[in-house]
């Protein structure tokens, strides 16, 4: 799964990872972060394998399974308040809005 989510997984482990404060205090904040971060095509290219994520695990359960196996530990949404679901359509929301 990781060969087909490497942006995403990028997103997860890194700005979401240990040092996530450097990025911002909120996931609105780290999301935008990477926006501003990230170049237009890989912020796209994110939002793409977010949809596909959502689209290939339409069971909760099996999307959790997936999306810790994809974070590899470094991140899970729950200690910030969010499900997976809607932690991936955050990431799809706030990254289609564009540079700003």
């Amino acid at each position: 799964m990781a060969s087909q989510t490497p942006n995403l997984g990028t997103l997860v482990r890194v700005f979401f990872g240990q040092d996530c404060d450097l990025f911002g205090e909120s996931v609105e904040e780290i999301l935008e972060s990477y926006r501003d971060t990230e170049n237009v095509m890989t912020v796209q290219k994110t939002v793409n394998e977010a949809q596909i994520f959502l689209g290939l695990y339409p069971d909760d359960t099996q999307l959790e399974f997936a999306f810790i196996n994809l974070a590899e530990g470094e991140f899970s949404p729950t200690a910030w308040g969010y499900s997976t679901r809607r932690f991936l359509e955050k990431v799809i929301q706030t990254l289609s809005k564009g540079h700003g």
